[in-house]
């Protein structure tokens, strides 16, 4: 019999050991493991949104870089306080180039804005329908931001209540506008 009891007594420890070390050693290991596989299946999703968060913020510094070329582009077209007197110079040459009559080119009150201020023009000219035609042409191709508001184009010699009296020849016509100039005040305080 003790022959019996150490043979179970053997085959009992040679159980318990295996069944020991799965239950005080792998089991809590293959915890450990799912813990961290989970752990780096979570780091490596945000790794990933972290990979898509950086693309987009290239592409938003790209966008804004271009933004700001642009910006510089159109700040490059709105003259200073002192290229006002450039473009005011240039609109009545190009009067003259199309044979336009200036009637009257008066400046309205300036209309102050956040980056920029806008300098109207109430202007009346008086010549043939293809010298306006032209002359707004020609306004347009100046590199510089301009608007026209209130645009009226009348035959004056057909309206008896026209205030020119006959002092426009036949065929021609009368362009009353709004020309608005854009001004960057800030350039001036800069330079």
């Amino acid at each position: 019999m003790n022959h019996t009891i150490r043979q179970v007594a053997f085959f009992a420890v040679l159980l318990a050991v295996p069944l020991g070390a799965w239950a005080f050693v792998f089991k809590p290991r293959n915890t450990e493991i799912a813990m961290a596989r989970a752990d780096v299946d979570l780091r490596l999703a945000q790794l990933d949104e972290l990979r898509e968060v950086e693309s987009i913020n290239d592409d938003l510094e790209k966008t804004l870089e271009q933004l700001d070329l642009a910006l510089n582009e159109l700040r490059a077209r709105i003259p200073d306080a002192a290229g006002i007197e450039d473009i005011l110079r240039r609109i009545a040459e190009i009067t003259q180039e199309n044979r336009l009559v200036v009637r009257s080119f008066k400046r309205e009150k300036t209309i102050p804005s956040a980056h920029y201020v806008e300098m109207p023009l109430k202007t009346v000219i008086e010549g043939s329908f293809e010298g306006i035609h032209r002359f707004l042409v020609d306004l347009e191709r100046i590199p510089r931001i301009t608007r026209i508001l209130d645009m009226k184009i009348e035959n004056p010699n057909s309206n008896p209540m026209s205030r020119s009296n006959g002092q426009v020849a036949q065929g021609d016509v009368r362009a009353e506008m709004t020309i608005t100039i854009y001004a960057d005040l800030e350039k001036e305080t800069q330079g």
